[in-house]
């Protein structure tokens, strides 16, 4: 009996240990509700002139930082080709002065986090509005995109993002959602284990 009541105490110890791991690898973007993953996070480092790292979910987060910050720096990646093609913006005055390497670079702008996309090139932005997404796109942002995808440079939507504020789709809590089932099921394993023992 006492190595049953050993075992559901581990099982409930090992399913804490994961929530807060994945809670303390998750960080708050900074101008949207969404949780910052470890996808995320590798996929857009993003840095003010100080030199202080800024966490964002989406290249349309990053960009709003401009209402904040005089200057950031954007590091990404194509959507389309993967991490071998990176995309940098070095951006300043509030959006007014711009230089992106490849200069070939393209946004493409759905609507809200999950439809908005990089592009190294001219070819790769026709691939993601055909495709949507490729391996390389960040798993919570593999959908189609929207019939309104707006396609763009990146010094050019600097610009509309340092002037206006642009209304964001809702966004989804799948995280907590997740965290909270496993939280649910884990402890009831552990009442039906209790019970099961107290027999």
């Amino acid at each position: 009996m006492k190595k049953g009541i050993y075992l559901v105490l581990l099982a409930f110890a090992m399913a804490a240990g994961l929530i807060g791991q994945s809670l303390a690898q998750t960080q708050t973007c900074e101008t949207c509700p969404m949780q910052v993953g470890l996808d995320a996070q590798q996929h857009f480092v993003v840095y003010d002139g100080d030199g202080t790292r800024h966490w964002v979910e989406c290249i349309g987060c990053a960009l709003k930082l401009l209402k904040t910050y005089d200057t950031i720096r954007i590091e990404t990646y194509c959507d389309w080709y993967g991490p071998d093609y990176p995309v940098v913006a070095e951006i300043s005055q509030h959006g007014a002065v711009s230089t992106v390497n490849p200069s070939s670079a393209f946004i493409l702008m759905g609507g809200g986090c999950t439809a908005n996309r990089v592009a190294y090139n001219q070819t790769a932005a026709d691939e993601l509005l055909a495709n949507g997404y490729s391996e390389y796109t960040m798993m919570m942002m593999q959908q189609a995109l929207p019939p309104s995808t707006n396609v763009t440079t990146i010094q050019n939507r600097a610009l509309t993002f340092a002037a206006t504020s642009e209304e964001t789709t809702p966004q989804s809590y799948l995280l907590l959602a997740v965290i909270a089932v496993i939280g649910i099921v884990v402890i009831a394993g552990a009442i039906i284990a209790y019970k099961r023992l107290k027999r």
